[in-house]
């Protein structure tokens, strides 16, 4: 079966790559993958082109079932930190089927971990 979650946000992000250089990133990364783990698993995230402005492109992503098995999630996050326009943040959130959070603040060429703290009146609970 695996283990489920959710995707709880659309990334959309802002680029100065033209559609052929960020969709060659993208299959390249899905490519590297082949023979790992995450094999598969970015074939459920599509890329949808969503406006020009200027030099940037806006791009978002789509899913047919954002309840699944978000498996390369970390890739997911790197390509994001790879292609995404400098001074540009995306959240990448997920909710699994046992209530965990995780998800990735993402800049240009870094991904950090979001911490999820259960907090009442300011004061840390466990």
């Amino acid at each position: 079966m695996g283990y489920y979650s959710t995707l709880v946000s659309q990334p959309r992000i802002k680029t100065h790559l033209t559609e052929e250089q960020f969709f060659k990133k993208w299959d390249e990364l899905k490519a590297s993958l082949i023979g790992t783990v995450d094999e598969g698993f970015l074939d459920q995230y599509d890329w949808k082109t969503d406006k020009k402005e200027g030099s940037f492109t806006w791009y978002y992503l789509e899913l047919e079932d954002w309840h699944s098995k978000h498996y390369a999630d970390e890739a997911l996050a790197e390509f994001i930190s790879e292609v995404i326009a400098e001074g540009e943040r995306c959240l990448l959130e997920f909710n699994g089927e046992d209530g965990i959070n995780w998800g990735y603040y993402i800049t240009k060429g870094s991904v950090k971990e979001i911490e999820y703290v259960k907090m009442v009146d300011r004061k840390r609970i466990e």
